[in-house]
């Protein structure tokens, strides 16, 4: 028989029915009226081609090919139930299973430690994979399902994702602390004169710095640049380099404290660091549950920016 021809609202029926042999407790079973259980056992009657109950003094009797349908019916169904109307749970203590998680290389060396540990804690049978990824393909990847989320500050990643802020970043300036400008002041002379490093990333900030710098008719004569923030320590060693680099990425340089942060002699916008997922992943049970870990762990109230 094609499925198509099939009315499976009628399943239930035929299911309370056998349990029930009786049409008064099916109809109550069901929240429906005794004439409302009546056609619906008349169309079941005529799909099936079977009389499938007959009623005697002992009420409902199914038929031989009604009561071979009792152990099949209640199987398909409890599996509709539980594997396709259930809410999906996530359970953090038991889970086995992967998330992978796309951040820039900063966001990797300031963050994903303190991700793992809060993870672990939470979730020690689940696996975490990290991916430094170009943005330019962070997109495809959210929607593919390759990433399951990224966190960072993505100004261009489409404007489909879903996103949630986390918190602003900031910049300093950062010596060695043998450096001639360790705990002075920097202006801007001071600043554009010293040689640096530069990192090219994602935000924009040294586009941003030459362009506040030559609006007071000034340039920096000597740079450095890198591919990498993490190149930046051991350069800044040598003792002749500054860089400019977010305020807790410097902090984590400096936990030995063999450098020295310097407030910028001008103002740059902060950088949003966000968490972005792709919204057919939103309901995922398990995701939901990382998403908001993450939002908790890494909140304004608990990551300086």
């Amino acid at each position: 028989m094609d499925l198509k021809g099939v009315d499976l609202n009628l399943l239930p029926v035929l299911d309370a029915l056998l349990r029930q042999r009786s049409a008064t407790r099916a109809a109550r079973e069901l929240d429906v009226s005794q004439s409302t259980l009546s056609s619906a056992l008349a169309r079941l009657r005529q799909q099936l081609g079977d009389e499938l109950f007959v009623r005697t003094g002992r009420g409902l009797r199914p038929t031989a090919r009604a009561a071979a349908l009792a152990a099949p019916l209640a199987d398909i169904l409890e599996r509709v139930r539980d594997q396709v109307l259930a809410t999906p749970r996530f359970d953090a203590a038991t889970a086995q299973r992967e998330f992978r998680i796309a951040h820039t290389d900063v966001g990797a060396y300031v963050l994903w430690p303190r991700i793992v540990h809060a993870v672990r804690a939470r979730a020690p049978h689940v696996r975490l994979a990290l991916r430094v990824m170009d943005p330019a393909s962070l997109g495809q990847a959210l929607a593919d399902g390759a990433v399951d989320l990224a966190v960072g500050s993505f100004p261009r990643l489409p404007p489909t994702l879903i996103q949630r802020r986390l918190y602003d970043r900031h910049f300093v300036a950062v010596v060695s602390r043998t450096h001639a400008l360790a705990g002075r002041r920097l202006s801007l002379r001071r600043f554009a004169d010293t040689p640096q490093l530069v990192v090219h990333g994602h935000s924009g900030v040294q586009d941003m710095i030459t362009e506040l710098l030559a609006a007071q008719q000034l340039q920096r004569r000597e740079l450095l640049e890198l591919p990498s923030y993490l190149m930046v320590p051991p350069l800044l060693a040598l003792g002749e380099f500054l860089a400019v680099v977010p305020t807790q990425l410097a902090e984590v340089f400096n936990a030995h404290g063999t450098l020295a942060l310097l407030p910028l002699p001008f103002k740059l916008p902060p950088s949003t660091v966000r968490l972005y997922w792709h919204r057919r992943f939103n309901d995922d049970a398990g995701l939901r549950w990382l998403r908001e870990l993450l939002v908790s762990d890494l909140s304004p109230g608990s990551v300086r920016a």
